[in-house]
């Protein structure tokens, strides 16, 4: 017993001494395990940190929902939903959408769907707004957490409505719209242009519009246009254009330009309609207002604008030209015998001939009933108006073909007078030639007579007509 307790004291004097080592060390591994608890903890919490930061620099709502309770959120969450954080903490995450959504939000938080989609969000208070919601599900000691984040979209789809209906507008407006690029090039046309021009969308794309140019409009007309437009004003006018089948039309075009914002212009829309009919109907009354609409000839009105114009070309020229009044014998018989369908036929049929019995640079008018005018310009000798007025007389007996079948035949009295040997102004020359006229119906019809007026004298001379 003795060696055994000597051995044991032995012993106990060694662990003895040890044991102050021992207590260093274990100290020094106390120290160091508190030392890395505490550097962990404070990684731990910079991390935290960090993404609590980046939460709250998001443009977006972002909400961390466990078990379907709101447990986190950003400032963004409490500005969209209404919701200070202390009142959103705790609060079921579908409070913050319609009950007519939490069907598809159950949904995507149980099968992890973590795509883009839309719902309609509640704010507090009651207001709907629409929601652009993406979320990721994920598992955390058994809990099932759901973080998402959220957008308000209301006004961009409130903006993508407004320009889906613009662009319906414009696509379906019956006006034909065309847009460019500031060379020309066309980037866009709608429907009625396609059906206006007989071009499809494709065929003119890349393409400038005066591909549709009808080809009769002067060089100064474009540069006016094009000098209009790129001081950034409106432009507004008139197009005569072909199209893709060669056929011409009449446009009113109003083109504007389109600038960005720092001004400077970067596109042109041009709207314009097709005034063809309008355009055929102002030329229909322009014609129905100068022109005889039976004959075709030129009226009183237009007749008289000829003669004026005449008068001023001959005043600076000093040349001579004649007026011949025609006045048909025997056309109140026409029309008493046959009727007045008859009577129109003759009538045109006279102005036929007589446009026939001139030259074109020559003007012939209907100026009443059986009244017509005719200005023989650049007259060299006074016999040359009378070689005409023979050929008028000649060429209007020959028979006419009535309505009816039957063939009958007129005559004419024509009175010519020469300027500025009988007068010095259209008004004067009417009257002169129409006094010659008049001498000739007295003495026997179907003939012509010169008006001659000369200082102190007053003459007027027959010239005799045979028609054989």
């Amino acid at each position: 017993m003795s060696d055994f307790y000597q051995g044991y004291i032995a012993l106990a004097h060694r662990f003895e001494a040890l044991l102050p080592l021992l207590v260093l060390l274990v100290g020094a591994a106390l120290i160091g395990a508190l030392i890395w608890n505490f550097r962990a903890r404070c990684s731990l919490g910079l991390r935290e940190e960090h993404f609590r930061n980046l939460a709250e620099a998001s443009f977006e709502a972002i909400v961390l929902s466990r078990d379907g309770i709101v447990v986190d959120c950003n400032e963004r969450a409490e500005q969209l939903s209404g919701y200070a954080r202390q009142d959103l903490l705790g609060r079921p995450l579908l409070d913050l959408f319609t009950f007519g959504h939490h069907a598809t939000i159950r949904k995507n938080i149980a099968t992890g769907y973590d795509r883009p989609y839309e719902v309609e969000g509640l704010q507090r208070g009651g207001n709907r707004i629409l929601l652009e919601v993406r979320g990721k599900t994920f598992r955390s000691n058994g809990h099932l957490m759901r973080a998402s984040s959220m957008r308000d979209i209301t006004a961009r789809r409130q903006e993508e409505t407004q320009l889906r209906k613009l662009s319906a507008a414009v696509e379906h407006s019956p006006a034909s719209i065309v847009i460019t690029d500031r060379e020309g090039r066309i980037e866009y046309v709608n429907a009625a242009f396609c059906r206006m021009t007989g071009y499809s969308r494709d065929e003119v794309l890349g393409r400038n519009p005066r591909m549709l140019k009808a080809g009769d409009t002067p060089e100064e007309f474009y540069r006016e246009l094009w000098e209009t437009l790129l001081s950034g004003e409106e432009w507004r006018g008139e197009f005569h254009n072909k199209r893709k089948d060669g056929t011409l039309f009449w446009e009113l075009a109003s083109i504007s330009p389109i600038t960005n914002e720092q001004g400077e212009i970067t596109h042109f829309v041009a709207v314009k309609d097709d005034i063809t009919e309008r355009q055929e109907l102002r030329d229909q009354l322009e014609q129905m207002a100068r022109f005889d609409m039976l004959t075709g000839l030129p009226n009183r009105r237009m007749f008289l604008d000829r003669l004026a114009q005449a008068v001023a070309v001959a005043q600076r020229s000093g040349q001579r030209f004649a007026l011949l009044f025609v006045d048909l014998d025997g056309f109140k018989r026409i029309n008493d015998t046959y009727g007045h369908e008859a009577g129109d036929r003759v009538l045109k049929t006279v102005a036929a001939r007589l446009s026939a019995s001139i030259r074109i640079s020559d003007t012939a008018g209907r100026i009443g009933g059986d009244e017509f005018t005719v200005i023989l310009g650049t007259l060299a000798h006074h016999d040359d108006a009378g070689q005409v007025a023979g050929k008028i007389l000649k060429a209007l007996q020959r028979p006419v073909t009535l309505p009816d079948g039957r063939r009958d035949s007129i005559a004419a009295s024509i009175g010519i007078s020469v300027f500025p040997d009988d007068a010095r102004d259209g008004d004067g020359l009417l009257a002169t030639a129409d006094d010659a006229m008049y001498a000739v119906k007295h003495s026997g019809k179907n003939n012509y007579r010169f008006y001659r007026h000369e200082p102190a004298i007053e003459r007027e001379e027959t010239i005799p007509f045979s028609a054989s």
